[in-house]
């Protein structure tokens, strides 16, 4: 995220810039895991992108981690 954004089509790319953001704050999954009050492994699928990982909790560890989620409309 040199640009400050990213645009992403996906969950594996959303898992990927969550990840990126994590690792640049110097945090381990299970330091954020004890943050966010949720286990490790929700973390770990998070940033792999399973489909099965409700919106709500994606949003809630982009927030935590301090990424802004931004909607706009192409064209």
């Amino acid at each position: 995220m040199a640009s400050g954004s990213e645009r992403v089509f996906d969950a594996k790319e959303v898992g990927a810039v969550l990840r990126g953001r994590r690792k640049s704050l110097g945090y381990t999954q299970e330091q954020v895991a004890t943050l966010m009050g949720c286990s490790p492994r929700l973390i770990g699928e998070m940033e792999r992108g399973r489909a099965t990982v409700g919106l709500q909790k994606m949003l809630d560890y982009a927030t935590g981690l301090g990424i802004d989620v931004i909607l706009s409309a192409r064209g």
